[in-house]
């Protein structure tokens, strides 16, 4: 998958490339116009073949490393992040440990042993207010007066907008605050795709098949957390006995007020299938908002009402 933990790790050809930095959360449609832009100067620098694009991101999100105990704000677990961005262009994906010593890296530092030394690039392409080193003291002017003494090219790429005049740029901030808003198709429009979370099937309490609805448990943990409700999804299974193949269902994301409950997560009641999948990994990408999660007074009460959530998940996924 070209994912790199550590820069020791990559390999040759990643050098003497493009290399574009940012963190890259969902991989939207503002991402996908920068790694085009790459892809262009790439094959600017060595022709038909083209130079390797390589993708430089951080891990954790210098904003969690700071704030540990604030909200997750991961749209993407790393693995998922790597998959698109190999799907959008990208050869190699380096993710960096954001520690204290990197918190404490110099900009010139940065410029000398992370961009020239490892990577040896050609060319970097980096957003137009992408700033970098201890106190985010590099600027995007630094890094051009750089790139003229050690023979690079620097590319600024501008914030992308949607077509329509007046839309704000293509953000993992806009992003967020449309799951929290339960605003499916407008998050869905900005990424270029459905959110997806990926996470491996928990074992859960089976209060689902006592009332006819088997589900696959996902833990949210690390996830920026959606308006809890129900929603029509679609399911791919990402390894196990299933993998590759992909399914529709309705979840529940939440907390589950008619049962005590500990911490949020996702329930998948995954249409027409009924096997054991416990351990394997599943994409879940959120296709609608079906309605709010709600507390009920019985368990006769919640089954009615699932069974008409998924008769509306049904006709939602119909035309897809």
């Amino acid at each position: 998958m070209g994912l790199f933990r550590d820069l020791s790790q990559l390999p040759e050809t990643a050098k003497g490339g493009v290399l574009v930095i940012g963190n890259f959360d969902g991989v939207h449609k503002g991402h996908q116009a920068v790694l085009a832009r790459a892809l262009e100067k790439a094959g600017e620098i060595d022709g038909e073949a083209g130079a390797e694009v390589t993708v430089l991101v951080f891990d954790p999100h210098p904003r969690q490393y700071f704030a540990p105990h604030a909200p997750s704000l991961r749209l993407t677990r790393l693995g998922t992040r790597a998959r698109l961005l190999q799907q959008y262009g990208a050869t190699n994906t380096v993710a960096l440990t954001f520690d204290k010593n990197m918190a404490e890296m110099s900009a010139e530092d940065f410029i000398k042993k992370i961009i020239i030394e490892s990577f040896d690039v050609r060319a970097i392409c980096i957003g137009h207010d992408f700033h970098f080193g201890k106190n985010r003291e590099g600027t995007p002017d630094m890094l051009k007066t750089a790139g003229m003494k050690y023979g690079f090219d620097v590319l600024f790429i501008e914030a992308v907008s949607p077509d329509n005049a007046g839309e704000r740029p293509y953000s993992s901030t806009a992003i967020r605050e449309c799951l929290t808003r339960g605003e499916i198709s407008q998050a869905t429009n900005l990424l270029g795709d459905y959110w997806r979370l990926e996470a491996e099937v928990q074992q859960g309490d089976q209060r689902g098949r006592t009332i006819d609805f088997p589900t696959a448990n996902l833990s949210l943990e690390d996830y920026h957390l959606p308006l809890f409700g129900v929603y029509a999804v679609t399911v791919e299974m990402l390894d196990g006995t299933f993998a590759g193949q992909k399914f529709t269902g309705v979840a529940n994301l939440g907390i589950r007020p008619s049962f005590e409950t500990e911490a949020p997560r996702l329930e998948v009641f995954i249409f027409d299938f009924d096997n054991d999948i416990y351990g394997d990994t599943l994409s879940v990408g959120l296709v609608d908002f079906i309605r709010p999660e709600q507390q009920f007074d019985n368990l006769d009460e919640l089954k009615a009402q699932i069974a008409r959530d998924v008769q509306s998940a049904r006709e939602v996924l119909a035309s897809l």
